[in-house]
């Protein structure tokens, strides 16, 4: 009789250690760290529970100037922090839908704009962009590794499957959208949008009053660009100038909204 609850005690302490390890399992925070979206080198760290955004930043930055090349260990030139970003990559199915959204209303929006070069290059070019983009569910938390330097009480937990980006800086600016074509620009730390509107050939036959600016860390920001209303304000490198559409037929009204939105999401 004691050789029989013997075994049932070790049962019992078997079963508890099987659900003990399921559920440490299921805890971990697994996170892919990239220089880049096309970057073939990827870097593996895993965190028991949900770290800290500085947890994640101050690992990443280490996987990263760990396997930098010819750099020295505190070269800020290696991460360009403001392009930095921290993606969701198991929670992706509103992201996919607005994606869907858009490329069957510009698929559509060239049907009728087929006998209009003009529109329709500029069309074309912008769904080749979106495309050849990749895309994933920002988390909304700052990234810069200063920032938790110096003691900041804003640092939530994050969890699940996470990928950090940490690329180097950039030298151009993108301007899509009303444009004939996609427009790479080089940058230039003086100018603002309305200078790299000048770069590229736009659609706007009754003036351009304001375009869409998304910073390379994907703030979303209205950069006014009328003589009337210009106000200067910084685009980084990396950043994409999105100029809205004139005359949109009333069923892609909310085309204008909806892109930058998406460009939030960008991975660069």
């Amino acid at each position: 009789m004691k050789a029989y609850f013997s075994s049932i005690r070790w049962c019992i302490v078997l079963a508890l250690l099987a659900v003990s390890t399921v559920a440490h399992t299921a805890e971990q925070t697994l996170l892919t760290v990239k220089t880049a979206a096309d970057d073939k080198r990827v870097y593996h760290v895993t965190f028991d529970g949900a770290p800290r955004v500085s947890q994640v930043v101050s690992q990443g930055a280490t996987v990263v100037r760990a396997n930098a090349n010819h750099i020295l260990a505190h070269n800020t030139d290696t991460i360009f922090w403001q392009g930095a970003g921290l993606f969701d990559k198991a929670n992706s199915a509103d992201l996919n839908t607005l994606k869907a959204r858009i490329e069957n209303q510009l698929d559509t929006l060239k049907g009728k704009w087929k006998d209009d070069a003009e529109k329709l290059g500029a069309v074309s070019t912008l769904s080749n962009f979106l495309t050849s983009s990749t895309f994933a569910s920002r988390i909304s938390v700052t990234l810069d590794e200063d920032f938790y330097l110096a003691g900041s009480k804003v640092n939530p937990l994050v969890r699940g499957d996470l990928m950090l980006l940490l690329p180097r800086r950039p030298n151009n600016v993108w301007i899509i959208g009303a444009v004939t074509k996609t427009t790479d620009a080089d940058f230039s730390p003086v100018y603002i949008a309305h200078d790299y509107l000048g770069t590229a050939d736009t659609l706007n036959t009754f003036g351009i009053s304001e375009v869409f600016v998304v910073q390379p860390n994907g703030e979303l920001e209205t950069h006014p660009v009328a003589y009337w209303n210009e106000v200067p304000k910084n685009v980084a490198p990396g950043a994409v100038i999105f100029v809205p559409f004139q005359g949109l037929p009333s069923e892609f009204s909310s085309l204008n909204r909806d892109i930058p939105r998406l460009l939030q999401h960008r991975v660069m």
